[in-house]
């Protein structure tokens, strides 16, 4: 099972919809799930380089000890992100948005 930034019921939400509003065509339940997964994970790694991509190489180590400890918590990750100056939730908004508007304006498979 792949780990995902965000939980598997949002992303699968998500996909859900753009599928129902662009349908595409597979030939099978098993195709259609291969896809939805696919594009659940190709949502996930466009969130993930939205906010990591723009980290410092300093901000990154800061986070990798975060992550390294045992003891970390949610407000330390919070906290994290707003010194970086990353708006988690209008970055994860902005990058569900394009991949949807990606997903509706292109060709799928």
């Amino acid at each position: 099972m792949d780990d995902y930034l965000l939980d598997r019921r949002t992303l699968g939400r998500f996909v859900d919809e753009l599928i129902k509003q662009k349908p595409i065509a597979v030939n099978s339940a098993e195709e259609l799930n291969v896809f939805r997964e696919k594009c659940m994970k190709e949502l996930d790694d466009q969130i993930s380089d939205a906010i990591f991509d723009n980290l410092t190489d300093e901000q990154n180590k800061e986070l990798n000890d975060i992550l390294d400890r045992e003891d970390d918590t949610t407000e330390e990750y919070q906290d994290f992100f707003k010194r970086a100056g990353i708006n988690l939730e209008k970055t994860i908004a902005t990058a569900m948005q394009n991949y949807g508007a990606a997903f509706l304006g292109g060709q799928n498979e």
